[in-house]
């Protein structure tokens, strides 16, 4: 919020042009979010030995993809260096993508259920990214051509919930999680070619490409809701396994083993793919 007040004041006081776009990205540079499976155990009756032929299928696909995509929301102010090349500070509201990966394990003996499991996982991804780029322009006119570059600050939101339901000789079992993880300023490349159309002197429409490469590394995450049947079971989890850290290395050692239920757990970190593709259209003013 303070870089948008700083950059907003900063913009209206020295700026020369304010453009504002709206646009979709696609996922770039993509990742694995998770895999959809499907677990099967029957039985069928040999008539001829009168016992049971079991039977095992298992199917699985990889979800790739990348949060960084959807819809986003862009306004920049721009600022002239020199006769053909230009400052713009942008700020970007992207919605993000949601992803959902379900795994499914199901037991059936001679035609009768007798075990049936239901995972699934749900994550999304919200983002305000902060983009100073340079913009060089190849001639002013009508129609105008025009590319962009620079580095691309992001502070991002990230959450998954997993829902999971089992059936087990006809009793019923809920259970649901959600965790939101925070922490981390991501660092990556921007960079778009556009061209822009004259409408008056005051104002122009443009279309851009945006290219946007950059992860995610969250450095902590909390289960913020978790219920058992409907009950909320929260305030059973104890500091461990509530909270965790997401860290460069972990070491185990069952020599000086603790049993600390008081801090927050350690993991490995991970990155989450911000990545994106973008298509966007928009209105540039200008300001003097």
């Amino acid at each position: 919020m303070l870089t948008v007040v700083g950059v907003t004041m900063f913009g209206f006081a020295q700026a020369q042009s304010f453009k504002f776009s709206v646009g979709y990205g696609f996922p770039w540079l993509s990742q694995q979010i998770g895999i959809n499976s499907s677990s099967t155990y029957t039985t069928t009756m040999d008539p001829a030995k009168g016992s049971e032929i079991p039977r095992v299928t298992n199917t699985s696909k990889s979800i790739k993809g990348s949060y960084g995509a959807g819809l986003n929301l862009t306004g920049a102010f721009g600022y002239k260096l020199a006769e053909n090349i230009g400052l713009e500070l942008g700020i970007t509201y992207s919605t993000g993508k949601e992803f959902t990966t379900v795994s499914n394990y199901t037991d059936t003996r001679l035609d009768v259920l007798k075990s049936f499991t239901q995972e699934s996982e749900t994550s999304k991804s919200r983002a305000i990214l902060f983009t100073p780029m340079l913009k060089f322009v190849t001639h002013k006119r009508n129609f105008t051509p025009y590319f962009l570059i620079g580095p691309v600050l992001g502070k991002i939101n990230f959450h998954r919930a997993m829902g999971r339901t089992t059936e087990d000789e006809g009793f019923i079992t809920t259970e649901s999680r959600n965790t939101k993880f925070k922490g981390g300023i991501s660092v990556g490349l921007r960079g778009a070619v556009g061209v822009s159309v004259v409408l008056n002197q005051k104002v122009s429409l443009f279309s851009e490409i945006t290219f946007t490469g950059m992860n995610y590394y969250p450095k902590e995450s909390e289960i913020t809701r978790y219920t058992v049947n409907g009950e909320d079971r929260l305030h059973l989890l104890t500091p461990n396994i509530r909270k965790t850290m997401y860290v460069d290395k972990v070491e185990t050692d069952s020599d000086n083993a603790t049993d600390d239920l008081t801090t927050p757990g350690n993991s490995v970190r991970f990155p989450v793919a911000m990545s994106s593709l973008s298509a966007n259209v928009g209105v540039l003013i200008n300001l003097q």
